[in-house]
């Protein structure tokens, strides 16, 4: 029987080029090997040998469920193939790893036609975790937006499959509730490497690398933790912040009926996207031109939503056009400018702008440190 045309072409294509050269014991390592990862693709485990198999088939819920197991004869079947799939490892793979061997082509069909059998058993075998059915809880009306509970999910993913959930999420994001994703993704992130990180934020990159949909653009800044928006595709990042500051740009906020007349979008840049801005010049000086020159709603916008986030953004080095706008403001004795920097630093003996609008603030002998506990209302 024609070995290449009765086994699976990829484990045929893994072995192919030792077993044609007929250096026959490496062709059988080879196939050992792809049984490897055939079952740490499926399971999620790293471990090796033995030790794998117990992990992936042990246990009264094993990670790879051949069958039912409700039955005497489907829980010995099961068994029977854990204790061969080990046999594997210590009678064949194992010796041939550590000594010399010399397979006859006879030897070598045999052995690789058994350990297809195997594989084709594994192929349609369930798994205790399926991607499909974990999904369903993530995306659940019921999701128990906590810590612990988003903590608890993530442990239950498989370590390799932790990227494909974390894709699968943002592909999906718009079926389910953003504040229970983003909790749920917080967590899953925790449980990333640096090159998974990476991984994930290619398909976010390619996501928004077209897209000019406000939804598109604010589902993706909500559900994914903040801290990472640096490891967005540079040409995307600068392109997603230009239609975000001009979002901004275009804000307006009608108090009387309380919500955003235009600007909406904006309102989703949190501090820490702020933070990570490619032009901070840009930003600051669309924040105070906006509050310089524009309407009362216009003010009321960047009041509303981004007057602490500049003022912390600008807390150790305060840029330009924000130290420009207190100094003339302090200069002319404008009251709310005047307010707005009594509300600042008043309760902080230690902050950087005492010392900044010292001359400024010579004017104002009853702006003065008030203690460092804020006020009980």
């Amino acid at each position: 029987m024609d070995l290449k045309t009765n086994i699976d072409q990829e484990l045929w294509k893994i072995i192919e080029k030792n077993y044609c050269n007929e250096i026959y014991s490496s062709s059988i390592l080879d196939a050992m090997h792809y049984l490897t990862e055939t079952i740490r693709n499926k399971t999620g485990l790293e471990s090796d040998g033995v030790s794998l198999i117990g992990q992936a088939f042990g246990g009264d819920n094993p990670k790879i469920q051949i069958n039912k197991q409700q039955t005497e004869s489907e829980k010995n079947f099961h068994k029977g193939i854990q204790d061969i799939l080990k046999g594997l490892y210590t009678g064949i793979r194992n010796p041939r790893s550590h000594e010399k061997y010399i397979d006859t082509k006879v030897d070598t069909d045999s052995i690789i036609f058994f350990v297809n059998y195997l594989l084709n058993i594994i192929d349609k075998s369930k798994l205790s975790f399926e991607e499909t059915a974990f999904l369903k809880r993530v995306f659940d009306e019921h999701y128990v937006r906590t810590k612990d509970y988003s903590d608890l999910l993530v442990k239950e993913i498989p370590k390799r499959q932790n990227v494909n959930i974390a894709i699968s999420i943002i592909l999906r994001r718009k079926d389910g509730d953003i504040d229970n994703l983003n909790s749920f993704l917080t967590s899953l992130f925790d449980q990333l490497e640096d090159g998974e990180v990476s991984q994930v934020y290619k398909v976010i990159s390619e996501e928004l690398k077209y897209t000019s949909s406000d939804e598109d653009i604010r589902t993706i800044l909500h559900i994914c933790p903040v801290k990472y928006w640096s490891r967005i595709d540079k040409a995307v990042k600068i392109r997603i912040e230009n239609i975000l500051l001009e979002s901004v740009k275009a804000g307006k906020y009608d108090d009387e009926k309380g919500k955003c007349r235009f600007g909406a979008l904006g309102t989703w840049i949190e501090y820490e996207h702020l933070l990570n801005f490619e032009n901070s010049d840009n930003l600051n000086y669309l924040f105070i031109n906006k509050i310089e020159k524009g309407d009362a709603q216009e003010v009321l916008y960047i009041d509303k939503f981004f007057w602490d986030k500049i003022c912390k953004l600008n807390h150790d080095s305060i840029n330009f056009w924000l130290s420009n706008y207190f100094k003339t403001g302090l200069q002319n004795k404008n009251e709310i400018i005047v307010k707005k920097m009594h509300d600042i630093i008043r309760f902080d003996e230690n902050h950087p702008w005492w010392k900044v609008f010292e001359e400024e603030l010579k004017d104002y002998p009853e702006i003065i440190f008030e203690g460092d506990e804020l006020p009980f209302w």
